[in-house]
This record gives C-alpha cells, structure tokens and sequence, in this order.
C-alpha cells in the first residue's frame, strides 16, 4: 500500500525549488527539479498560486516569487545539503532545454559548489561548473575550477578524477591554458588502470594540446593513436573526440583529403546522433578544404548550412564561426564593407567571452582587408602585434608586421624586421599555416631583395600549384592563389617569361572563383613585371583594363599603382611640348623662334629633337601628334 504526500508537502518541495532556482523560472523545468507528477506538480502550484507565494505568467509559463526578499530569505534558510541538491537539480533541468541561458546554468552548478562541503563532491561539481562556464563564455571561471578540480584528484590520488578534469576543457591557443592540458594529460595517462575509452580521451585532448604548444609530431602521433583506439572501440563520442584531435593535428595542405573524409564522417555522427555541435564541427572541416580550392561558391552554400548547426548547438562559439566564416568569405569577393562589419561583430562575440585569440583574429583579418584597402595606422605600428611569447606568434607577427609595410612601401623598416625572424629554415613547424607562412614570406623576401630566400619559398610553394592560399584548421585567412606568389618569386628572380605566365594564371583563377580583388592585384603585379622588363605597352594595357575595377572596388593603394601604370609616359620635355604645339599651329622654325624668345637654330634643334624622340619623319606627323595630345606606343 502506498500512501500519497499532502499536497501542503508537495507545495513546500515547489516552493523551495523555486527558491534556489532565481528570481524567474518556467513550470515545466520547475516541474523537473521538484520531481513530482504533473497532477502533484499542479496541485502544489494551485495552492501556491492562491496563496499568494508565486505569480505565474499564463503567456509564458514564466513563474516568480510574488516578494523577491521572501524568495531570497527562503533560500537562505536551507541547510547546504538541500541547497546543493536543488542547484545541481535545477542546472540538470536547464541544460535539458535547449533554450536555456548558459549563464544561469552555470551560476547553478557554481552554487552547488559553494554549498557542498564534501571535497571530492565538489570537484565533481566543479568540472560540470568548468564545462557550464565555457559554454556561458566565462573562460576565467572554467580553467579556476578545473584546476581545483586537479588539485583535490591530485591531493586524493584519484586517477579517474583527474582523467576526467584534464579532458574537461579544450585548447584555446593560450600558453598557461593549454600547458595545464598537456600536464593533466600526462599525469593521467602514466595511470596504469585507465579504461581503453579513458585513454582514447586523454590521447585526444592531449594531440590537441599538442598542436597549440607547435610540437606538431608529439600530436601527430597522439592523434593517430587515439583514432586507431576510438575506431576499435566503435563509439561514436569517443570517435567524435578522436576525429576532432586528428583534425587540428592535420590541417595542412597535404591533408585536404584526410581532413574532408573526416569532414563528412563528422557530419554523419553530428546528424545521426542529432549533437549540432558535432555536426557543426564537421561543415567547418569542410569549409577549410573548400578554402584551399578556392571554391568560394561551395563555401558560400556551406554557410547556411553552418548557421543552422550553430543556432541549434547555442553559445557563443557557434555564432563566432557563423560570423567569421561570412566575414572570410566577403572579404575574398571584395565585399569590404561587409567583411569589416561581420568582423566587428564577431570579435563584440569573442570579446564577450574573454577568448585569448580574439585579439590575433582581429589583427589577421584586417591585414587581409588591408593588403587591399590600405592598412591602418596602428597596424603599422608595434604595439598591436603584441602576442605573447609563443614562439610561432612571435613569427608570425614580426613576418605579418613585415608584410604589411612593404604594402605601405617602407620596405627598409620591413627588411630589418624580416632579419629578425632568422633563417626560414629555422622557422618552427606550423602544419596548418605552411601555406600562409611561406607566401607572406617570399612576398616579403621579394620585395626587399633577399633573393636566396626567394628561392627558397618558390620551392616550398612549387608543389602547391592549384591551391590557395589559407591558414589552414579554421583560420581562413585568403590571399589568393599560389601562382601569383610565384609569378611575384619568378619577378624578383628575373625570370619574366616564367613571371607572366603564373601571373596570367593567378589573374584568370581569381575571376573564375569570383574573387576580383585578387584579380586586380594578379594584374598590378603583372603590369609592374612588364614594365620592369621593358614591355611598356602591355604594361599600360593590362594596367587600363584593371584600373576601372580597382577604383570600383575601393581598393585605393591598389588603384594607385595601376594609375601610376597606365599613364604614358610623356617622351618631351616641357619646351619640346610647347614647340610641338606650335608645329601644330603651322608655324615655322622662325615664327617659333620670335614667340618663344630663341635663336631660329634652338628652334631648329628643338623640332629635330621631338621628331627623334617620336620616330617621325616629318613636321606633319608631329603636329597630328600634338593636336590629339596622344602619344604612340
């Protein structure tokens, strides 16, 4: 026989729950944490209702403490146990719902914390707190408790415990963060009794770890491990994890096709297991081989598809990569004002949540959006290129710095910068940026004469042919294709017939993919290589026919070096001209002698010198000459 709970119980249990869970909360999640039936549930309700206790939104569902102090006075009053239970009850019923506020989710899971004085509980608790908090974008409060989750397994020898804690966060490119990963992965893997899923986990993170400290073979090997393990196993969580570290181990050229097989088996368990976040994981692997085939179209239509799995898996981090992506992709089609835009409103995402990384993507993006609208002062300056001590951001922001003024023709603050990153041999092993490396290196070697490095880069680059030019594993950073930075090495190694031909080709491939800044920027340079090496008149030519989509594109610096181009040079000097307007007039060596002032022979020797200077034979052609005010090729 079973006896029921009057409903003044049941009533009290609604309550308290609605206590602990905040100044506003649905029924249908209060429900949850009470834990009653729908027919208790309501009945306690009603009581409550009429009672005067709470107010219920009948819009909404929306339920309140009708006085806001009885509510936190009731709270108070609860011994910590029962306090601890309703949090962590109420977290558990919010992260149930797919609309429900990150960052209420995680100031339940920390008020569970603070009221559980049991040490191992609380480390528990502190790691659903850390994974609560990354998702709320409080990344301050997710490394604070997963390292006092550590501390206690450490203290307590509890090797599960610390498993669990060291996999509990992921990289994010911040030195002190990932150097904590790499060491819980360590310790946990020298335990001799963990499970074979424990460890596919802990191989995982730590390849991932890996990859952000650069030692890229240490990740190449743990990654490769936990695949093969994870594949034995045949969990799709576990192989979910695995792909996702092999991913970031492998994202470099040479992987393309790797890393779109794991693309699509991504996006397999992402909709099979209905987890968005996973299926999202998979479209962005996607984009990234799009990127290196520059097929701007593919990654256009990939777009939408990515929004979706982002608007499904919530957080902040789903709405960056919508944001970036879009930004990626109209900077590549010269849709400037958008891509700024779309970037402005990405970093206010990143920068809301404390990222690490939001200051380096902000600077990568606007040296893309600079290289071809002009760069800012400040990133001609020192002080935003400040990243830490890594040694590959240290690299690249001394190599970018470079770029960026040779594009603003200081090409001697550059060369002294470029000498400081050392020899390119020496330059540390960045798999997923070797393209991006490489290019913005040779370009800087070119333009500031360092010919034995030039070579070098064209090398390394020659087996690219037909790719473009990204930062692979999520960091899009577009510069065209590989043939126009080797038509830009063939240029600085005297080698024009090689020179033009890759330029011509870079020009083509950018107008196919519809990406017109880069094609105006192939035709520059191979209007500057003409004319280098003496051709002027099809240095003019291809410098007209780009001029008119530079200036419509607002890509200025470059619109100015095309004008500079396509202008013909004038062949006489002030004097000749204004005698050669005179021939125009018909008049004679003497007549032009009395209205400039001068002996009949400097008249003489004028008229012989424009008729030398312009190929012409006789008077009459210099006066057809100088009465349309056009010269001859």
């Amino acid at each position: 026989m079973t006896t029921t709970r009057p409903v003044d119980d049941h009533a009290d249990q609604v309550r308290v729950a609605a206590a602990v869970a905040g100044p506003r909360i649905r029924l249908d999640v209060l429900q949850r944490v009470a834990g009653l039936t729908s027919d208790e549930f309501a009945a306690a309700v009603d009581v409550l209702i009429r009672g005067g206790a709470i107010v219920v939104a009948a819009d909404t569902g929306e339920s309140w403490f009708a006085d806001e102090s009885v509510r936190r006075d009731t709270e108070a009053r609860l011994v910590l146990s029962r306090r601890a239970d309703l949090h962590r009850r109420t977290a558990e019923a919010l992260e149930a719902d797919a609309g429900a506020d990150p960052a209420e989710i995680a100031r339940h899971w920390a008020g569970a914390v603070a009221a559980t004085p049991d040490a191992l509980d609380r480390a528990a608790l502190h790691l659903r707190l850390a994974t609560a908090s990354v998702r709320a974008g409080d990344l301050a409060t997710a490394h604070a408790a997963t390292r006092s989750a550590v501390a206690v397994a450490r203290s307590a020898k509890t090797a599960e415990l610390l498993a669990e804690a060291a996999v509990t966060l992921e990289p994010i490119g911040q030195s002190e963060w990932d150097g904590d990963i790499d060491q819980w992965c360590t310790e946990a893997l020298a335990a001799v009794h963990n499970s074979p899923s424990t460890r596919v986990r802990l191989l995982a993170r730590q390849s991932q770890a890996a990859v952000y400290l650069a030692r890229s073979s240490e990740a190449l090997q743990a990654s490769s491990e936990a695949l093969a393990q994870a594949e034995a196993l045949q969990d799709p969580s576990l192989l979910v994890e695995a792909l996702t570290a092999r991913q970031l181990a492998t994202s470099g050229p040479d992987d393309v096709a790797e890393l779109a097989a794991a693309a699509d088996r991504m996006i397999e368990l992402g909709t099979s297991t209905g987890r968005a976040e996973v299926e999202l994981r998979g479209r962005l692997w996607r984009v990234d081989t799009l990127w290196y085939a520059g097929d701007l179209a593919a990654i256009g239509g990939e777009t939408g598809r990515i929004a979706s799995c982002a608007g499904r898996a919530g957080g902040p981090q789903g709405q960056w990569h919508v944001l970036t992506t879009r930004a990626s992709l109209a900077a590549a089609r010269a849709e400037f004002d958008d891509a700024e835009a779309l970037l402005d409103e990405a970093l206010t995402v990143f920068r809301g949540i404390g990222h690490p990384a939001a200051h380096g993507a902000d600077v990568a993006f606007r040296l893309v959006l600079g290289h071809h609208r002009g760069h800012s002062p400040d990133l001609l300056g020192s002080a935003v290129w400040q990243f830490g001590t890594d040694a590959r951001w240290d690299l690249a922001a001394r190599l970018n710095r470079a770029f960026v003024l040779v594009d603003a023709g200081r090409t001697d603050e550059a060369a002294a910068l470029y000498q400081r990153c050392g020899r390119p041999e020496s330059w540390p092993d960045w798999r997923a940026g070797e393209l991006l490396l490489n290019t913005i290196g040779a370009r800087v070697a070119a333009a500031i004469g360092a010919t034995d490095d030039v070579r070098r880069f064209r090398d390394r680059l020659e087996t690219r042919r037909g790719w473009y030019v990204v930062g692979g594993a999520g960091a899009t950073n577009f510069l065209g294709p590989v043939e126009l930075v080797l038509g830009v090495c063939a240029a600085a190694l005297d080698e024009p017939d090689a020179a033009v031909a890759d330029l011509r080709t870079a020009e083509a491939r950018c107008r196919s993919i519809g990406a017109p800044g880069f094609a105006v920027e192939s035709a520059c340079v191979l209007a500057e290589t003409h004319q280098r090496f003496g051709d002027e008149s099809r240095a003019r030519a291809v410098a007209r026919d780009a001029l008119e989509l530079a200036q419509a594109l607002g890509m200025t610096p470059w619109a100015e070096r095309l004008r500079s181009l396509a202008v013909t040079p004038d062949p006489l000097s002030p004097r000749e001209r204004e005698v050669a307007r005179l021939v125009a007039n018909g008049l004679s060596n003497r007549e032009i002698a009395a209205r400039l002032v001068i002996s009949e022979r400097t008249a003489q020797n004028h008229v012989q010198h424009i008729l030398d200077k312009l190929g012409f034979a006789n008077r009459a052609q210099v006066a057809a000459w100088a009465s349309t005010g056009l010269s001859t090729d």
